[in-house]
């Protein structure tokens, strides 16, 4: 595989961000999306990152900022390149931005039609901490992970 960049997320990056968006926002419609997307990088601008992979964005993760605690609002991969470390390499950037910010904890909301998410956060210590009923809308339950940060 080429070498991957991970680096700060930019505007021009929406449209590709949109479409991976719905990897793991099943519940979502895209222009709604992508206007949640842009609203996340304006306001957490220094929590907004992409994976770069021959000039072409093939993942992003973003965090929102809630008192001492944060909510990892989405970490997506491409499914092609899926496996290879590249969620891995997100994950640990966006852990040690949200360390500067003194963030003593991390949730993450996966959708019920993507458990198959929930090894990945395991395999990060990740825990189950809660199960939300329609969280998503009515018939869309979210299922909610915890990462204390030491």
């Amino acid at each position: 595989m080429d070498k991957v960049v991970i680096r700060k997320m930019r505007k021009e990056d929406l449209k590709v961000i949109s479409e991976l968006a719905m990897l793991a926002n099943p519940h979502a419609t895209k222009e709604k999306y992508s206007k949640h997307l842009l609203e996340e990088l304006k306001e957490n601008p220094d929590l907004s990152f992409v994976a770069v992979c021959n000039g072409k964005v093939i993942g992003y993760v973003q965090a929102d900022l809630c008192n001492d605690e944060a909510v990892l609002e989405d970490i997506v991969v491409e499914k092609e390149y899926q496996g290879k470390g590249i969620g891995k390499i997100l994950l640990n950037k966006e852990l040690k931005a949200l360390k500067k910010k003194k963030v003593k904890a991390v949730l993450a909301e996966v959708h019920y039609k993507c458990a198959s998410a929930i090894p990945f956060y395991y395999k990060h210590n990740f825990r189950i901490s809660a199960f939300r009923r329609d969280y998503f809308g009515e018939g869309h339950d979210a299922i909610i992970l915890k990462l204390t940060l030491k």
